[in-house]
């Protein structure tokens, strides 16, 4: 297949390209193993960056559930509660209620 003579010719090149052993080199593998290990560890840390964020997003959704039943229940109590005179919801920046919803005033 290979003539006696040298040739180095692009014909020559692409016979021998598919001689070689299909086996992967040593060195070749163990570069391979470095690779897929690196690529784990950097996944691992993404990961564990979108659990710690995903944590924090959840605090901080309970905490805006909190604060909007606290205002909600001070709405409540202040429609409730007779009012007294100079105090109304207008004196605390928010507008009287119209069509039974509250309007903040700024």
């Amino acid at each position: 297949m290979i003539p006696s003579r040298t040739q180095r010719s692009l014909s020559v090149l692409r016979a021998l390209a598919g001689t070689g052993s299909k086996v992967m080199a040593p060195h070749a593998a163990y570069m391979k193993i470095t690779t897929l290990e690196l690529e784990k560890l950097r996944l691992n840390k993404a990961r564990q960056h979108a659990l710690r964020r995903i944590t924090e997003i959840d605090a901080r959704l309970c905490e805006l559930d909190a604060q909007k039943s606290a205002l909600l229940s001070a709405v409540e109590s202040e429609r409730s509660a007779p009012p007294l005179p100079g105090r109304g919801l207008a004196a605390k920046g928010l507008r009287p209620p119209v069509s039974g919803r509250v309007r903040l005033s700024y």
